[in-house]
């Protein structure tokens, strides 16, 4: 028996939901409402690596284990809104 393009899950008392066997724990996914009553759940490529959160002369820093580029960052902040 294999899956089909349709079916019904319900949410349970803290709005979760069990998704079918082909998502693995860890997935990640981006939801996005399409409509009144409509989302879309997308699957996302999971990332590279941990990141690591410290603080640093009082700012937040994100750490990934590997260096970025300043031409690197500045194309990710082009992409900000």
């Amino acid at each position: 028996m294999g899956y089909t393009h349709y079916m019904v899950i319900m949410a349970d008392a803290r709005r979760r939901v069990t998704l079918p066997k082909p998502a693995n724990p860890g997935d990640v996914f981006d939801l996005e409402k399409t409509g009144e009553g409509r989302f879309l759940l997308t699957r996302l490529a999971k990332p590279a690596g941990r990141v690591k959160l410290t603080r640093k002369q009082g700012f937040l820093v994100a750490r990934t284990g590997h260096r970025i580029t300043m031409t690197e960052t500045r194309k990710l902040m082009d992409q900000l809104p």
